[in-house]
């Protein structure tokens, strides 16, 4: 991690000797050792429960989805590549003077259901016919027509009286 030689280390403990003295010293050195220990102790902590938690279900789980992720994308790489391929193919029949497959196909399609709305637009609407009669046509009778109105007779007993 660090870069600290032999002679770096001399360096140290030659400034630490000089600043502190040879009575705390010791002392210190000791309290040194006892932070760097329990500073070790949690990194191997930490290590720990990192690589339990690598292995525990979570990121097992987070890897399937990269995993599908990846498989995801490799498909639309090679559906975009495959339709570029065909449109390219497609635009370089249209500079060559052919005409694609699929716009024949299409155009097929759009002839037959033609065809299929024609036949069915030939069929006349049902309209009343005229029967002829000798030399002249007869006309259908028209309906009456009835109104919702009430009747003018109104009934009083044997009597008939005209409203007016």
């Amino acid at each position: 991690m660090f870069d600290i030689g032999f002679w770096e280390l001399t360096l140290i403990g030659l400034l630490a000797l000089v600043v502190l003295g040879p009575k705390r010293l010791p002392e210190a050195a000791s309290t040194a050792g006892r932070w760097v220990g329990k500073l070790r102790q949690f990194i191997a902590n930490v290590k720990r429960d990192l690589d339990g938690e690598f292995q525990s279900g979570d990121l097992a789980e987070f890897r399937r989805l990269k995993a599908e992720l990846s498989q995801t994308k490799r498909m639309l790489e090679e559906s975009s590549s495959q339709l570029v391929r065909d449109f390219s193919e497609g635009a370089q029949g249209i500079a060559d003077g052919d005409e694609p497959e699929f716009y024949l196909e299409a155009k097929k399609k759009k002839s037959s259901t033609r065809k299929k709305t024609k036949k069915k637009a030939k069929t006349p609407a049902k309209t009343p016919k005229k029967k002829k009669v000798g030399k002249k046509a007869a006309v259908p009778k028209k309906k009456k027509k009835v109104s919702k109105k009430p009747s003018r007779k109104i009934k009083k007993g044997k009597k008939k009286v005209k409203a007016s």
